[in-house]
C-alpha cells in the first residue's frame, strides 16, 4: 500500500486512513464522450513524472457550473477521492475558475511514495449532486478509500444521473527516483487517415482522398521525424468508427505521453445536422440514416483529443461543406442531404476540431491547433491533375521542397496563397472559385513540422 502518495499528511502526521480494499478499474471505466461541456484535470509537472517525496499539485476546471468529484487510483489498484475533502468541504465548483488540491494554505500534502508506477487522476463533474453517493462522507478525511461498495454506488449514481456530466483524466508515473525513472525526450507519432470509398452507397465515393493520406503519411516519415513504428495510416474499408476510435481514443494516449507531438490528417467527408449544431467526420461505415451511432461527432472527437492533453497536436483537414456541386469538389450527393433529414450538410472543419476543444482552451487546454482545407462557406476542390486534392498537394510539396524547417504556422502562410491561386485559376467557372485555408492555433511555441 502507498501511504503517502496520494494522501493528505496534516502537520506531517501519519496517515490516517487504512488500506482500501479495492482494485479501481472502474475508475478508469468511467467515461462519457458525448456531454455538452468540458472538464480539465491537470497536475505541476509538465512530464507527469513524480519521484519518491514529491509533492503533487492538482488543478481542476470546468466549463460549466457543477459538482466536483476527484478520483485517484494507485499503481496497484486502490482508489480514494480527493475531493471534497475535511478541507475542502462544498464540492460545488464555479465554470472556469480553478480548484486547486490541496487548498492554498490548508496544512496538507499530497507527497508521493511507493509503490510506484503509473497512476491515474479521474475528475468528475455533474450537473447535481450524485444521489446515491454519500457525499458527507467524503468531508471528514483528508483523503476518503473506496471500497467495492462505494464503487458500485458511484457507478450506479453516474448511470442513473442525466447524461449531462463530464470526465477528464490524467495519467502519471511515479518513480522511485528521477534520475532512474525519466523517460528520454518527446517522440513523433502520427495518425493518417484518408476515405475515397464509402459503404453507404448514399455516400459519393471521392477517388482521392486515400491517395491523400498515402502521401502524407509518405511525407511525415521522410521529413517530419515519424518513425514507421510510430505511423498509423487508415484508409478506406480499415477506417471505420470503431477502428478510428481504437486508435485515437485508446492507442494514441496509451502509446505517447506528455512532450510528445501527435500529427492528425483526414482527407474525406464532413458533414453538420440539421439543426446547424453540430459537425461530423464520415469514416467508411458512416450512414446517413444514424448520423448519431455512426458519424464521428464534435463533441466526441473533443472528448478523443483531451486525452492527448500535455502532447503537441496538430491537426490537419482536407474537407468541405456541401452548400453546391461544382465539379471536382470534395461534397457530398444531394441524395445523402436528402438522407439527413434534408439537411444543409455544411463542412465547418474549424467549428467541428474545436467546438468542444474550445471549451477545453477555456478552461487550460494547450498545444493544440489546427490547419483546415476550407472555410464554412467553401468547397475544398480536387486538382484537375487527379493526382492529390489541393490542399493536400501543396502541403506535402511545401514539406518536400523546403531547405529550411518550417514551422506550423509557416507551413500555413505558404500554403494558403497557392491553394487560393490554383483553385481561383483552374475553377473559374464555378459558382464558388476560392478556397480558403484557414487555421486555428493554441500551441504555447511553434510546432517545427521538419527538423
Amino acid at each position: 500500500m502507498k501511504y503517502a502518495y496520494c494522501l493528505f499528511i496534516f502537520l506531517c502526521t501519519a496517515p490516517v486512513f487504512a488500506q482500501p480494499t479495492s482494485r479501481g478499474a472502474f475508475v478508469e471505466g468511467i467515461s462519457n464522450e458525448h456531454s455538452s461541456f468540458a472538464v480539465r484535470v491537470d497536475v505541476d509537472r509538465a512530464d507527469r513524472v513524480y519521484a519518491k517525496d514529491d509533492l503533487l499539485h492538482v488543478n481542476v476546471e470546468s466549463s460549466e457550473d457543477g459538482y466536483l468529484y476527484l478520483l485517484y487510483r494507485d499503481a496497484v489498484g486502490n482508489v480514494s477521492v480527493l475531493f471534497p475533502n475535511r478541507f475542502q468541504k462544498d464540492n460545488f465548483i464555479r465554470r472556469n475558475e480553478t480548484v486547486p488540491v490541496p487548498a492554498p494554505g490548508s496544512n496538507f500534502r499530497i507527497r508521493m511514495d511507493a509503490p510506484f508506477g503509473n497512476e491515474l487522476l479521474k475528475a468528475v463533474v455533474t450537473k447535481k449532486p450524485l444521489t446515491y453517493i454519500d457525499t458527507a462522507a467524503f468531508i471528514g478525511a483528508n483523503a476518503t478509500p473506496v471500497d467495492e461498495t462505494a464503487e458500485k454506488s458511484f457507478s450506479k449514481s453516474l448511470a442513473k444521473e442525466t447524461p449531462d456530466w463530464a470526465e477528464h483524466q490524467v495519467w502519471i508515473q511515479t518513480v522511485a527516483s528521477r534520475s532512474g525513472g525519466l523517460v528520454d525526450g518527446g517522440k513523433r507519432f502520427a495518425v493518417v487517415i484518408g476515405i475515397s470509398d464509402f459503404k453507404d452507397s448514399d455516400i459519393p465515393n471521392l477517388g482521392i482522398c486515400h491517395i491523400d493520406a498515402e502521401k502524407t503519411a509518405d511525407i511525415l516519415s521522410k521529413y517530419c521525424l515519424v518513425e514507421k513504428d510510430n505511423m498509423i495510416l487508415l484508409t478506406n474499408e480499415n477506417a471505420t468508427l470503431a477502428n478510428i476510435r481504437t486508435i485515437v481514443r485508446e492507442e494514441l494516449p496509451r502509446l505517447t505521453k506528455p512532450g510528445d507531438v501527435v500529427f492528425l490528417f483526414w482527407s474525406g467527408h464532413g458533414g453538420q445536422t440539421s439543426d446547424k449544431q453540430r459537425e461530423f467526420l464520415i469514416p467508411y461505415d458512416g450512414s446517413g440514416k444514424d448520423i448519431e451511432g455512426t458519424m464521428l461527432m464534435d463533441e466526441t472527437f473533443g472528448r478523443w483529443i483531451q486525452e492527448l492533453d500535455g502532447r503537441k497536436v496538430l491537426i490537419v483537414l482536407d474537407a468541405c461543406h456541401s452548400g453546391g456541386q461544382a465539379n471536382d469538389a470534395k461534397t457530398l450527393s444531394k441524395t445523402l442531404s436528402k438522407s439527413l433529414d434534408n439537411a444543409q450538410t455544411e463542412w465547418q472543419p474549424l467549428r467541428f476540431a474545436f467546438t468542444r476543444l474550445a471549451l477545453a482552451k477555456d478552461i487550460g487546454q494547450k498545444d493544440a491547433a489546427v490547419i483546415a482545407s476550407s472555410n464554412s462557406q467553401e468547397v475544398s476542390y480536387v486538382r484537375k491533375e487527379k493526382d492529390l486534392s489541393v490542399f493536400t498537394y501543396y502541403i506535402v510539396n511545401s514539406l518536400e521542397e523546403s531547405r529550411n524547417p518550417l514551422t506550423h504556422v509557416q507551413l500555413c502562410e505558404i500554403v494558403k496563397p497557392l491553394v487560393a491561386d490554383y483553385v481561383e485559376r483552374n475553377f473559374a467557372e464555378q459558382t464558388q472559385p476560392h478556397q480558403t485555408v484557414v487555421m486555428q492555433d493554441d500551441m504555447t511555441e511553434p510546432l517545427i513540422l521538419n527538423p
